[in-house]
């Protein structure tokens, strides 16, 4: 089986391969590694999040549902800041 790690590489498209390298002279990363890593993280936090709106799609669906009540959120907000 082919380890596709060895052979990977980061062939972005110059538009991409531009802004990497901007956000690298600005500090906004150290290196180019470090910036991949970063898009990484966050393509895997973008799949996480669409995994859960269609976990939330489905209960819906299934009519899994909780009235929502405004008034009760504002509230549990303004408990969750006192606390802190």
């Amino acid at each position: 089986m082919l380890d596709l790690r060895l052979h990977m590489s980061s062939g972005l498209s110059p538009e991409n391969e531009q802004f990497l390298v901007r956000a690298i002279s600005t500090g906004l990363y150290h290196d180019r590694t470090e910036a991949l890593d970063d898009a990484v993280s966050l393509l895997r936090r973008r799949e996480k999040l669409i995994e859960d709106v269609n976990h939330g799609i489905e209960q819906i669906s299934r009519g899994e549902t909780v009235p929502f009540d405004l008034s009760e959120m504002k509230a549990a907000l303004q408990r969750h800041l006192q606390a802190r």
